[in-house]
């Protein structure tokens, strides 16, 4: 395994052994490629980093709760599930998008009718994480999927350098009184630029909420953004939180990538 270098952690501001967890998933990535369906309907994670599960309960594939086939994933986090200095459990799709090309994301969402985070408390259902190389700062989100205090919240960030405090922060839209109950359809289309500007054209149950054209992301990094879902808590919670995902495709079209309907399986390399 590679060495860390002690002095770009301490720059970092990262421990050895989340530089260690980094060096890991470098020599273990799968790469990937352009297309692919992640729909847990084999019942199992193939495809999937599951280094941010923290318990036997994080992500369980169950059929109770379904968007399309037989089987969706339930995530659920309680007080102490910290991981990776958060309280998280989710799974990451080992893809980086490429630069200066189009990448189309789908999934459904399911958030019961009891889902109450503690007033304030954000949390994050699915996000396009930016990409640190070995001993390099990571930033805010790029693109996250955020609740809070019952409104739904479609957030960005920019800056030349990766940065916890970017230069420009987004809130590209809003949704208040989110419908708990039933099945949110995302679709993302998300053209990524390190020198020009990128763009995002969003959907929700197949119909346009936003568009964004401008600087995202982190000029400095070499890979494209990567996406996780789950439920991640921004503060303490005072019992468990539970979110369900389903039918996650990434893909060339819209229609490629609609999470209504219930697509052939296409094998993660």
């Amino acid at each position: 395994m590679a060495k860390v270098d002690t002095r770009r952690v301490e720059m970092s501001g990262r421990t050895p052994q989340e530089h260690q967890d980094i060096v890991r998933a470098l020599e273990t990535d799968p790469r990937g490629t352009g297309t692919v369906r992640l729909d847990f309907e084999r019942g199992g994670f193939d495809g999937w980093s599951v280094r941010r599960l923290a318990r036997e309960y994080s992500a369980i594939i169950q059929g109770d709760i379904v968007r399309t086939g037989q089987k969706a994933c339930r995530f659920e986090i309680r007080p102490g599930d910290y991981v990776s200095q958060g309280l998280r459990a989710e799974l990451r799709d080992w893809y980086n998008a490429p630069f200066d090309a189009d990448t189309w994301y789908g999934f459904s969402t399911f958030l019961p009718e009891d889902f109450s985070p503690p007033a304030g408390v954000g949390v994050v259902l699915a996000q396009w994480h930016d990409q640190a190389e070995l001993g390099d700062p990571a930033g805010k989100p790029p693109l996250a999927i955020r609740y809070l205090d019952g409104t739904l919240r479609f957030t960005g960030a920019f800056a030349e350098v990766a940065s916890h405090d970017p230069d420009r922060r987004y809130t590209f839209h809003e949704i208040p009184d989110v419908a708990l109950g039933r099945w949110l359809d995302f679709v993302f289309r998300i053209y990524w630029s390190r020198s020009g500007a990128s763009s995002i054209d969003a959907f929700l149950d197949g119909r346009s909420i936003f568009q964004f054209r401008g600087p995202l992301g982190y000029r400095n990094q070499i890979k494209g953004p990567y996406f996780k879902l789950g439920v991640y808590a921004s503060g303490d919670i005072d019992g468990p939180l539970v979110v369900y995902h389903d039918n996650y495709s990434r893909a060339g079209s819209f229609g490629e990538v609609d999470p209504s309907v219930e697509h052939r399986p296409v094998e993660p390399r």
